[in-house]
């Protein structure tokens, strides 16, 4: 071998020597992005939590809405509309209201369930309406608002629902936020609905008897009792309730001061709309108890629960004085489906509603 030959054999060597571990580095380096791209984008989709939102809207309905439209790891598939708080057009009427607010009215479709309970006649309510007035908002007008699109309304409830729940099999959760009429008829229509959804909460029933209609039931139970048994019994996934004496507890109510003063200064739309409909109600020593906005605020943040426990349940259908109430079975404590928020972190709610109020509406 001459000199010159030596010479370039000695180059490509070198070459060799350096381009293979360059090389080797840069299918490492285009292996790695492709993964993270992959990564990247597979991480949000099974972050998403998809929600149908069932609601008798109420002011509480509107914040728990406008805390799971507000949380970029929850999708609103679809809300559901039941007569409650008001008759079922009116409580669509505010549900329209608040995702205008958001500028969420064509994003997310609106149904109307049902407007009567399962078996009628129904408990009497008062003529002037219930304590948020006829209309669920406490009848206040806003003229300077503009009323929400009613054509956006959808009436094909129950066929679309069993769609979208088949689409997004074991995906979709619950959140139970009225009476449960719309849930009962879904489970009896299509009894194969029930063992596609992911879980269901619910914000309704009560633990110890201490109801707030009648003597010894919640609203939403008392409402239509029978929907209620038939969700709890022909579920067979996991429920999570926040029941009405959770939701009265000191710590978890708030006064009005803090209400007003403090969430009310906040110029979000929704807040503006929401300040006079809950001011309207409210006596003056009355307290301020979001009940809806605190089982949503469970789904969405679990670590928020600082207690709870686990019981075989069922409703009370038949007893003169405690028809409506969820009776749990306490001699068998930590067994069966059904989960009771008992307490949750109130000083972490109350940061996470200062935010929510001030946050922006993009």
């Amino acid at each position: 071998m001459n000199s010159a030959t030596y010479n370039r054999c000695s180059i490509m060597v070198k070459v060799a020597l350096f381009a293979v571990p360059l090389l080797a580095l840069f299918c490492v380096y285009i292996i790695g992005v492709a993964g993270s791209s992959t990564n990247s984008a597979a991480e949000p989709v099974e972050a998403i939590r998809r929600v149908i939102v069932d609601v008798d809207a109420g002011p509480d309905d509107a914040w728990a809405l406008f805390h799971l439209l507000s949380d970029p790891s929850v999708r609103v598939e679809a809300i559901s509309c039941v007569k409650g708080n008001a008759n079922v057009t009116n409580v669509a009427r505010n549900v329209l209201r608040v995702l205008t607010a958001l500028g969420k009215q064509s994003e997310i479709p609106v149904y109307l369930g049902s407007n009567e309970p399962l078996i009628t006649p129904e408990p009497p309510s008062s003529a002037n309406g219930g304590f948020f007035g006829s209309d669920g908002f406490s009848d206040i007008e806003f003229p300077d608002l503009p009323d929400p699109d009613m054509t956006l309304l959808r009436t094909s409830t129950l066929n679309d629902l069993n769609n979208l729940i088949e689409q997004y099999a074991n995906e979709i959760t619950i959140i139970q936020l009225g009476p449960l009429t719309n849930l009962a008829l879904l489970f009896n229509v299509f009894p194969e609905t029930r063992h596609r959804i992911r879980e269901v909460f619910i914000m309704g029933g009560n633990r110890h008897g201490v109801g707030n209609t009648e003597k010894a039931a919640e609203f939403n139970f008392y409402s239509d009792p029978e929907a209620a048994h038939i969700v709890i019994n022909k579920y067979e996934g996991n429920i999570t309730v926040l029941p009405w004496e959770t939701a009265s507890r000191e710590n978890l109510v708030a006064n009005q001061t803090w209400r007003f003063e403090v969430l009310g200064s906040a110029s979000h739309p929704v807040i503006q709309i929401l300040n006079p409909v809950e001011k309207k109600p409210l006596g003056e020593n009355d307290n301020w108890m979001p009940c809806d906005l605190l089982v949503a605020m469970a789904f969405t943040h679990p670590e928020l629960v600082t207690e709870a426990k686990r019981y075989r349940a069922d409703v009370e259908l038949h007893g003169w004085l405690t028809r409506g109430q969820l009776v749990l079975d306490h001699m068998n404590e930590g067994q069966g489906d059904m989960v009771i928020i008992d307490n949750m972190d109130n000083e972490r709610i109350v940061q996470m509603l200062v935010g929510l109020a001030n946050s922006n509406t993009s």
